[in-house]
């Protein structure tokens, strides 16, 4: 299953710890990577419906259908990196 978003959650944390490596940093004060503990996934069904697990509901039909086709996230992700739509 993508994941994308845990990766750039965890990307950021190793990229702080490139960066006071490469300082001269102490390496005992490197940050650690914790995964959230509830998992959230939406899969897309064709072009209108999906399946959505949330930590306390799984739901399916035309919710997450709309949720996850608008732009399956590119649009968000491009923003964050600060990219032009």
């Amino acid at each position: 299953m993508k994941q994308g978003y845990i990766a750039q959650q965890h990307a950021q944390v190793v990229g702080k710890n490139l960066k006071q490596v490469l300082t001269g940093g102490k390496e005992h004060k490197l940050a650690t990577y914790k995964a959230a503990s509830s998992e959230l996934a939406i899969v897309s069904l064709g072009r209108k419906e999906g399946v959505a697990q949330f930590p306390f509901i799984t739901i399916s039909g035309c919710i997450p259908g709309k949720i996850r086709s608008g732009d399956l996230f590119v649009g968000k992700t491009r923003k964050e990196l600060g990219l032009k739509p």
